[in-house]
């Protein structure tokens, strides 16, 4: 049994250690408690519905665009459009990046990556005459260990599908999050989340997707995004952007 159980202990530490390796951590210097609401890919719901709900909080969200997925309709669900990515930067709202074609990062190339996000780059800075994309989001949540290192060199932060809270350090390459989907998670989960956020003066992060009254499994109602922006001001934690988010813990606003 010791034999079998050492390899195995090892290949625990080699991952470990590789992991740190490769992390970009920062210390989180932020003087309270910081949620973000972030939308992916992303569905119109989330513009007329989502974008709608943080503003009448004089609040604001990332969203990550995948270019190829403008004026489309997948999987029965109208995404997002060129006047939707206009009414967004106008309000103040940041567009972040996905891969182009919304392909997992982890069976790309060096080469075959930076072209998803050249061509996401360019597609979005031909709809916006002033953008810049400091926020990238991994489609699916899939990431390897040479995507991430590549992105996170392209990218002020890259945020996760990996599931918690942002305590104390925060890997700038691998932010972790928490899944805003009406299936999973309801009031009570979030009202004990953003305890936990003030109690140790966190970063917590929401993701989701379309935010309709029937949403799909990867999508809110407006009723519970409602629910966690008024959870998330009653405990007067600030509600920022990915990017401003960054700014805050760093020490720098």
């Amino acid at each position: 049994m010791i034999r079998l159980a050492l390899p195995r202990a090892l290949t625990a530490v080699r991952r470990r250690f590789r992991t740190m390796l490769f992390a970009r951590t920062v210390p989180m210097r932020n003087r309270s408690a910081i949620v973000s609401f972030t939308f992916d890919d992303f569905p119109k719901s989330a513009v007329s519905n989502g974008a709608r709900l943080l503003e009448d909080f004089g609040a604001r969200g990332t969203f990550y665009a995948t270019g190829s997925y403008c004026g489309r309709v997948i999987d029965d669900i109208p995404q997002y459009c060129v006047e939707d990515l206009a009414a967004l930067a106008r309000a103040g709202h940041e567009i972040g990046c996905h891969t182009f074609t919304h392909v997992r990062v982890s069976t790309l190339s060096r080469a075959s990556l930076n072209r998803e996000i050249d061509l996401n780059a360019a597609f979005l800075a031909g709809q916006l005459s002033r953008i810049d994309l400091r926020s990238f989001a991994y489609p699916f949540g899939d990431l390897s260990f040479a995507a991430t290192m590549q992105l996170q060199s392209r990218f002020t932060a890259c945020r996760s599908s990996q599931p918690g809270l942002n305590i104390g350090v925060a890997d700038l390459g691998r932010l972790q999050s928490v899944r805003l989907y009406d299936r999973l998670i309801g009031p009570r989960d979030i009202f004990k989340l953003i305890r936990q956020a003030v109690t140790n003066n966190a970063w917590l992060i929401f993701y989701t997707h379309d935010v309709s009254d029937r949403p799909s499994n990867f999508g809110c109602t407006p009723g519970l995004l409602k629910h966690a922006l008024e959870a998330a001001s009653e405990a007067h934690l600030g509600i920022l952007t990915i990017d401003n988010a960054v700014e805050a813990i760093c020490g720098r606003n």
